[in-house]
């Protein structure tokens, strides 16, 4: 007779009763229902799944998400910092998920894991194109728009050293900026199975392009994008995926909006442009958008994606991962088309 074969989803089933059972008064017997494993995340398995259990004798439904480390990660960040940044976060206007419980050494959900609240709300990347795959219209849309910079610009708002905050993330120093390209030039040597010689002239062209110290060092969510908004009913709902967050330069977030890559996803031509964006942005925050800088957080964020590429196809490679990776060429590719754009606006000045 063989034998019995357990699948995964019953270890992270049978895994996650117990795990919740501990963190309840006894006799909330919990159950686990409609569990599954998302296709979505690069960083983190993403298991969707419905529990419910017992609270003063009737019954309590909860839909819930357990965001646990994959065997070998593109970004490698403690549970314990993004469970207590997302509590922190929650006593700020900043749409964040609500935070139940952490298993930060994987010791009893196998890997280290976070339980969070489940949303109703859709994300898509093309929420804001012409698609119109939430079929908002072209009014709810640019509204849409408009309360998407609103979610950055009150990320960006809180001070960070009044609210505790570097006490929770590193310290990047003086220079964010240098920080961030030295370890993504760290992250491109570990990841990279043969020479990038593109990547290489991208990170020296960076290197020779840096901005300067900052003022003001704000939360940075590291991937902010309409991919990672949860719209409910045509408003933000949650801001998703925070496992990129640092403290940094706030130019940082707006390279990554911006970026060449995803102009068509972000902005609505005609309607909501980025001038129209960094316009409220400064209004909101009074933080002045220089456009050297602005360019090399482009430039940085391209070169930091094309990385991540890299390493998501090492993880692949090396049996560390299950997810296949997306071929690094492309990403590489605007990469360089970003460099070459920047150098072209910095000669015309």
């Amino acid at each position: 007779m063989n034998p019995t074969v357990v699948s995964e989803t019953d270890t992270v089933t049978a895994a996650l009763r117990e795990f919740i059972a501990k963190r309840l008064s006894p006799g909330a017997d919990p159950t686990i229902d409609r569990i599954y494993r998302t296709g979505l995340g690069s960083s983190r398995e993403n298991w969707p799944f419905d529990a419910t259990w017992t609270v003063d004798g009737a019954k309590e439904e909860h839909h819930l998400l357990l965001r646990r480390d994959p065997p070998a990660a593109v970004v490698e960040t403690g549970r314990a910092m993004e469970f207590e940044l997302l509590r922190r976060l929650g006593e700020f206007d900043v749409p964040t998920p609500d935070v139940l419980w952490l298993d930060d050494q994987g010791g009893e959900l196998t890997r280290p894991s976070i339980v969070v609240k489940r949303y109703v709300g859709q994300a898509h990347r093309a929420v804001l194109r012409h698609a119109d795959p939430l079929e908002l219209g072209i009014a709810q849309r640019e509204l849409l728009a408009r309360e998407i910079c609103t979610t950055l610009t009150d990320l960006h708002n809180i001070d960070t050293e009044a609210a505790g905050f570097r006490g929770i993330l590193h310290h990047p120093g003086p220079n964010p900026a240098a920080y961030e390209l030295e370890h993504w030039r760290s992250e491109l040597e570990r990841c990279q199975m043969e020479p990038q010689p593109a990547l290489q002239a991208a990170a020296e062209w960076l290197r020779d392009s840096l901005p300067g110290p900052v003022d003001r060092l704000v939360v940075v969510h590291g991937d902010f994008r309409p991919a990672n908004l949860l719209i409910h009913e045509g408003r933000v709902e949650v801001l998703l995926d925070w496992e990129l967050a640092h403290l940094g330069d706030p130019l940082d977030d707006l390279g990554w909006y911006t970026a060449p890559l995803y102009q068509k996803e972000h902005f609505i031509k005609g309607f909501w442009e980025q001038e129209d964006f960094l316009e409220l942005y400064t209004a909101r925050t009074n933080i002045e958008v220089d456009p050297h800088a602005l360019r090399f957080w482009q430039v940085m964020s391209t070169f930091r994606l094309a990385v991540m590429a890299l390493a998501g196809i090492k993880n692949f490679c090396t049996k560390g991962s299950d997810r296949p990776a997306a071929p690094a060429r492309f990403v590489i590719d605007r990469v360089m088309e970003a460099v070459i754009e920047a150098q072209g606006a910095r000669d015309a000045t």
